[in-house]
């Protein structure tokens, strides 16, 4: 068995248009404080570790859960309005879909979807583009604010017990690199952000990409 595991953001979606900027705003309109948008500074880039990172560099000592809570909400209402108000908002990595529906028609393939991102804006992500997010195994911010324990749980949902032969993440940012090399994963950086010596521009040659793979 081949896992696959793919990152949402950059990955399957074209939504890094927008996504830190609103994530910035909910976070700003919340606990007035400013978000650092090149994500480099952070240890843990994923919604809720983000986050975490904040609160402890300011101090809060406040309900750290409500206030997440609060974040959180305050993330989807944004995304939702702008999503709403942007018709080509939530645009496929071109080849995207037919790649996951390829890849979960093929005997030898498990494939699960880890992100960075909260459950409910990956969901909303996901179902632009056409993506059931029923259909495969989902494990979201929501679930960890570590993007290792992330990965790691969406393998366990994604094999269901059985043993992968090989593993293979795809992503686009640096702390994806990271977490797959932390991970004892191959990784295959989609898009230009990354220098790798596995990369593709996008995922619409298949062929490609079965060819990282090896199956």
């Amino acid at each position: 068995m081949h896992l696959t595991v793919f990152d949402v953001d950059g990955t399957l979606v074209d939504s890094d248009e927008f996504d830190g900027q609103l994530y910035a705003a909910a976070v700003r309109d919340v606990l007035g404080v400013e978000v650092d948008c090149t994500w480099s500074r952070y240890s843990n880039v994923t919604d809720s570790g983000i986050l975490d990172e904040i609160l402890y560099e300011h101090s809060v000592s406040a309900d750290r859960l409500e206030i997440h809570a609060q974040v959180r909400r305050e993330f989807v209402r944004l995304t939702q309005r702008y999503v709403a108000r942007h018709a080509t908002a939530l645009r496929e990595i071109p080849g995207a879909k037919a790649l996951l529906d390829m890849l979960r028609s093929h005997h030898s393939v498990a494939v699960a979807v880890a992100t960075g991102g909260w459950r409910e804006t990956a969901e909303l992500k996901l179902r632009g583009i056409g993506l059931d997010p029923d259909g495969f195994p989902l494990a979201t911010s929501s679930d960890s604010s570590d993007r290792c324990a992330i990965i790691r749980l969406a393998e366990r949902r994604a094999l269901n017990g059985q043993v992968a032969k090989c593993r293979t993440y795809f992503g686009d940012g640096e702390w994806d690199k990271k977490a797959a090399a932390d991970l004892n994963y191959a990784f295959v950086a989609v898009g230009g952000n990354v220098a790798h010596h596995a990369v593709v521009p996008d995922l619409s040659d298949h062929a490609a990409i079965l060819a990282h793979l090896g199956v």
